[in-house]
């Protein structure tokens, strides 16, 4: 049996009822909700909190898939690039509904995920924001901008 991650509940499904991208699930995999909304004032955090899928797992349409990867180290250091603040800015340029769509994610830049990288993963998700900010070449106050609108992500 497989798990399967699907709101409200998580679950098992046999290997066999999953109809599409059967390819997937012996690979490691990040996940995030299809859907994360918040009212009131910024700071947002954007998104919902991205997890780590393990082999033997897939996800209903409530999440969405990132990957495959090729090992649990890439998968890791995706995770770290979602929860910089640059990754969820961009996100929220085009996100202005709950629903956080493949769509949403177009503008982030694709980055080297294994140890051939110009980003260091294994600092501290301040540190990633930082490179990235020097490696789009971002000025202070656009730097200022988007520390100020959007929450930190542990």
């Amino acid at each position: 049996n497989i798990e399967i991650f699907a709101y409200p509940n998580n679950g098992y499904i046999n290997r066999s009822s999953i109809v599409a991208h059967q390819e997937w699930i012996d690979k490691p995999k990040v996940y995030i909700s299809y859907a994360y909304g918040e009212s009131g004032n910024f700071p947002y955090y954007v998104l919902g909190k991205p997890f780590f899928g393990h082999k033997d797992t897939c996800c209903s349409e409530t999440y969405l898939l990132i990957g495959p990867f090729e090992n649990e180290y890439e998968a890791t250091n995706c995770i770290s690039y979602i929860k910089t603040k640059l990754f969820r800015f961009i996100v929220l340029q085009k996100k202005n509904t709950q629903h956080a769509t493949s769509k949403v994610y177009q503008d982030v830049p694709l980055q080297d995920f294994t140890d051939n990288s110009d980003i260091d993963w294994s600092k501290s998700i301040a540190e990633i924001d930082k490179q990235l900010y020097k490696k789009y070449g971002l000025s202070q106050e656009e730097i200022n901008f988007i520390e100020k609108n959007v929450k930190e992500m542990t």
